[in-house]
């Protein structure tokens, strides 16, 4: 295996000693070699860049005995991973909702991330520096029909009055959805007289798939897809998600979007935490939305709170909120 050309694996706790301070990277599995072979270029930036600024990259895998010794140290640290451990130097580093921008968050990611804790202000995001980024980044993922999984091929769609993209997320130990897919499926067929799509997650086992599937044939109108989200999202009047990347993906179509989870682009959405909210914001989702600041939103998400290892400023964007706190 290749190796980074500035990273160094992280095998002793002796190497934390020394003139420069060291900047201690946890990755987890896949993510460990990846990181190590000078694969992922937001870590090679990040290295190169603490090295410039006279700092030692250090890596070690989440599962090694060192990664929990070293944690919680004063070090300046990065995790990739599931867990969340918090310190006041310690950043949580996870690609994002869309391809190529990713978190680097003193609190999490996706819904334990800062970003949940943040108040949009549409009045303080410059229009036209908004509209081209979004024209810019939709017109992209659209186009050639990008999302976090692979899609099917483009192609049109009767229109339906909804899109329920499901999710895998109700394994959790800590409950982090509002209402259960069941639930979402069974109260948006009810309250809604057209079409309403439905696309199976593909990390469900076959058990679940199945319970599934029995739900969506008790309505006429739930009709199972596997078309590609872009398609769904566009012939559909609004996405119903949990928390789902698709959810953020339907803002790329200026569509109306309902959260029923814990997820933190809840500015860009109405949130559900029971049926009857459920109910009332699907009624009310089209008037809602009418003059949302969808391209300030996108932009003030994505542009402004992730980061892009591909721009030119991605170094230096992402090394002062590395020294925020320090």
């Amino acid at each position: 295996m290749a190796r980074s050309t500035h990273i160094r694996n992280l095998t002793n706790i002796n190497q934390l000693e020394g003139p420069q301070p060291p900047l201690v990277v946890h990755a987890e599995g896949d993510w460990f070699d990846h990181i190590l072979s000078g694969g992922c270029d937001f870590f090679e930036k990040i290295s190169q860049t603490a090295f410039a600024h006279n700092f030692r990259p250090l890596l070690v895998n989440t599962y090694d005995v060192l990664s929990p010794s070293v944690i919680y140290t004063d070090h300046l640290q990065i995790v990739i991973g599931p867990k969340h451990p918090q310190g006041p130097r310690i950043f949580h580093a996870r690609p994002s909702y869309i391809q190529n921008f990713w978190y680097l968050d003193p609190q999490g990611f996706y819904w334990n991330s800062s970003v949940n804790e943040l108040t949009f202000s549409p009045d303080r995001v410059d229009c036209a520096e908004a509209t081209y980024f979004f024209n810019g980044v939709s017109g992209y993922f659209t186009r050639n029909n990008i999302s976090l999984r692979p899609q099917n091929d483009r192609g049109a769609l009767p229109p339906a009055d909804a899109f329920i993209p499901l999710q895998n997320i109700e394994k959790y130990p800590r409950k982090i959805h509002h209402l259960t897919s069941a639930e979402i499926i069974e109260t948006t067929c009810r309250s809604v007289s057209g079409r309403v799509y439905v696309k199976l997650h593909p990390l469900h086992n076959e058990a679940a798939k199945q319970t599934l599937r029995d739900i969506c044939a008790r309505f006429a109108n739930a009709v199972l897809s596997d078309a590609s989200v872009h398609d769904l999202i566009a012939a559909s009047n609004m996405v119903i998600s949990q928390n789902s990347a698709v959810g953020f993906e339907a803002l790329m179509h200026k569509k109306p979007v309902l959260i029923c989870a814990e997820c933190d682009y809840h500015h860009g959405a109405l949130t559900c935490k029971t049926s009857h909210d459920l109910r009332d914001n699907i009624q009310n989702a089209m008037g809602h939305f009418h003059a949302f600041p969808f391209e300030k939103y996108f932009y003030w998400f994505l542009g402004q709170q992730m980061l892009e290892p591909q721009k030119e400023e991605f170094t230096d964007r992402a090394w002062a909120r590395l020294l925020s706190t320090s």
